[in-house]
């Protein structure tokens, strides 16, 4: 069965061929880099050689232009080779989007046909000891002198630290406060290294990426052109978010190779593993994690290219991205336990790479934006959508004696607006939603009137303790709700009961 995608074009489909080829022919040689704990410089010189660095360049500045579901099938594949899909990933995101969508035609000349060619390695720059995952706290700083900037401070948790030749950063251009909560404090930069007070301060010994170069930077009174900013001054914050949803995606698409390699071995594992007389693949334990994992890495594989099919169609899949980036790391942390598991004692050796797969998926975890900061965008972003924010009422119909989704008038529209019955109306929305309060505007759909005049009865109803009213917090009303002695007020105790058909009576009391 393919592994294509029915959407992909003719040239995405022949990429996808020749680079697992690619791989293929030169998976040892990647297995002796990582042994050896050495960067594998002749393999990514390989991978230049191929143009693969170029995928998501556009033709007329050198590249294969095959968008971002280009990038996910290049950086799927070389994931499995290790280091090479590591740097792979982080130089194309270390300017790629972001001069794509804010460089001039001038910068998109001068940095996109390198970036093409692979000729040198690029690294992205976010993280400082201020700056996690609050992203906006940049202390790092470039002030203007001139024709040029001069930059201090430091960026950390750089992948590609050392290796690289050219560093896409953030820095802080403005302390007004004003700017600031407007997010206008921040802009974006190309360094490139060997500039005088540019340096590499240390190399991080992480729980993975064993032969990746991640470390910390300084900048110390470094000056580079005016040339060398990308986008308006103050424009930053947008640059960032911009290359954040092409960062996410690719940072996790990387892992997607990987769980194919993990799959095969563990079909070959178990084939040859005897216990209690007989293969360990007879065993319905293992056979049903072997059917989990390879059911996560279907799934994410093709959330992957949904969201790839998305950026490359125009749009901003903002809660996507961080969707892709949250499974595909997430599933790669349980395959990778449930892989040694099935595989018992020898998981837990180095000689299997089933616990490097795990060492990864924590690292995924937090890198581009930690997972918790992925549902806090899912969450925030989607509440936002209207499709998550249909308008919806819950009313009490006679007929079958219960609540139910609808979309008909209230029993009170018409009634006089008076505190009498505005308090019907919410001590009724109690029979029918018991744990939740109204909106202002829901009480007004019900019985009408203006906001203002219900506004003044809402208060009244308080003072007398028959109403409790949330505020947001601005202190306007928000959402009411009636109390224990509004209900009373409202109606008859027996008007709230209900009881199924078989409950007895005689258990009634």
């Amino acid at each position: 069965m393919s592994e294509e995608f029915f959407w992909w074009n003719d040239e995405q489909k022949a990429v996808y061929k020749e680079v697992r080829q690619f791989v293929e022919e030169n998976f040892e040689e990647a297995e002796e880099y990582f042994w050896n704990k050495k960067f594998p410089w002749p393999l990514v010189k390989k991978v230049a050689q191929k143009g693969y660095f170029g995928v998501g360049v556009p033709k007329e500045y050198g590249g294969l232009e095959l968008g971002a579901t280009g990038s996910c099938i290049v950086a799927a594949q070389l994931g499995r080779l290790y280091a090479v899909g590591h740097v792979f990933t982080v130089s194309m995101l270390a300017g790629l989007e972001q001069i794509l969508r804010f460089g001039t035609e001038e910068q998109k000349k001068m940095w996109l046909p390198k970036i093409a060619s692979g000729e040198e390695l690029g690294a992205l720059c976010i993280t400082e000891p201020f700056a996690g995952s609050d992203a906006a706290n940049v202390f790092t700083s470039a002030i203007k002198d001139g024709d040029e900037w001069v930059l201090n401070g430091k960026k950390r948790f750089i992948t590609g630290a050392g290796v690289s030749d050219r560093y896409f950063i953030y820095a802080k251009t403005s302390d007004d406060k004003a700017i600031r909560k407007q997010y206008g404090h921040i802009t974006a930069f190309m360094v490139e290294k060997g500039r005088q007070g540019f340096s590499l301060e240390k190399i991080n010994p992480l729980i993975g990426f064993d032969n990746v170069p991640n470390g910390y930077i300084d900048f110390d009174h470094v000056r580079i052109p005016d040339f060398n900013r990308i986008g308006a001054v103050g424009n930053g914050w947008n640059v960032m978010m911009a290359g954040l949803n092409f960062e996410r995606l690719i940072g996790a698409a990387v892992f997607s190779g990987l769980f194919e390699d993990v799959i095969n071995l563990l079909f070959h594992f178990t084939k040859r593993r005897v216990q209690f007389n007989r293969t360990t693949n007879q065993l319905p334990g293992v056979q049903d994690g072997i059917a989990e994992i390879i059911t996560k890495s279907k799934v994410s594989r093709l959330y992957s290219y949904y969201c790839a099919k998305l950026l490359d169609d125009g749009k901003e899949p903002m809660v996507e991205a961080s969707i892709a980036k949250l499974i595909n790391t997430e599933y790669a942390r349980d395959i990778g336990l449930n892989a040694i598991q099935i595989l018992g004692g020898d998981g837990l050796t180095k000689f299997l790479p089933a616990e490097r797969i795990l060492r990864e998926a924590k690292i995924g975890e937090i890198v581009a934006g930690t997972n918790e900061i992925q549902k806090m965008i899912i969450f925030r972003f989607s509440a936002m959508l209207p499709f998550y924010n249909k308008h919806m009422r819950l009313r009490w119909n006679d007929k079958v004696n219960a609540p139910i989704i609808s979309s008909k008038e209230s029993q009170f529209k018409g009634l006089d607006l008076t505190e009498e019955n505005v308090l019907k109306v919410i001590s009724h929305d109690y029979k029918v939603n018991p744990g939740l309060y109204m909106t202002p505007d829901e009480v007004r759909e019900d019985i009408g009137g203006s906001r203002s005049d219900l506004r003044k009865i809402f208060e009244q109803l308080e003072e007398q303790g028959l109403i409790v009213i949330h505020r947001d917090r601005s202190g306007k009303t928000a959402l009411v709700k009636a109390t224990y002695d509004g209900l009373q007020k409202a109606f008859p105790k027996e008007y709230y009961q209900w009881f199924p058909d078989w409950y007895e009576n005689a258990d009634k009391f």
